[in-house]
């Protein structure tokens, strides 16, 4: 199965009289969720995913530009990709092997990736990660990252 790490795009900055949760995306971080999310459907082929996402706006938005391009039908909100523990997120987001989106952000993502498939990176903004993922052994390997900056994507035959 497929899990996919993805962090929000670029947000406003944070303003008086507005909480973090709050802050929006710019119309740039539109863009690279956008090119990303796209990226990323040409690299699934059609082949549908869950979304879930961390109750801030600018991760909603992006998971809703994701579900766009992915034709993911819903987003569903989890206040658990607001920590950094890998097995909680396991234990109550994967139910089966289908493939399935974390819109979050970057600490926690880290955290995801590192746990997961013992892989390192500091995520872009609108970053996507793909992790091939074993249900039976719960780990993974990394397959893929896409940026708004990718000019072409190649992928290796398995």
């Amino acid at each position: 199965m497929y899990i996919i790490l993805m962090r929000h795009g670029e947000a406003v900055p944070q303003e008086e009289g507005m909480t973090n949760k709050e802050r929006k995306l710019t119309p740039k971080g539109m863009r690279q969720a956008r090119k990303t999310a796209r990226i990323l459907s040409r690299f699934l082929k059609d082949k549908s995913i869950r979304i879930y996402t961390s109750p801030y706006t600018r991760t909603r938005q992006t998971a809703g530009i994701l579900a766009e391009e992915c034709f993911a039908e819903e987003i569903h909100t989890a206040e658990e990709l607001l920590q950094p523990n890998w097995k909680i997120l396991r234990n109550h987001l994967i139910t089966d092997g289908a493939p399935i989106a974390l819109v979050s952000h970057h600490p926690f993502l880290q955290a995801y990736l590192l746990s997961t498939c013992s892989a390192a990176i500091k995520f872009d903004l609108a970053g996507i990660a793909v992790i091939d993922y074993d249900l039976t052994w719960n780990t993974g390997r990394l397959v893929g990252y896409f940026t708004s900056g990718l000019k072409q994507m190649k992928k290796e035959d398995k």
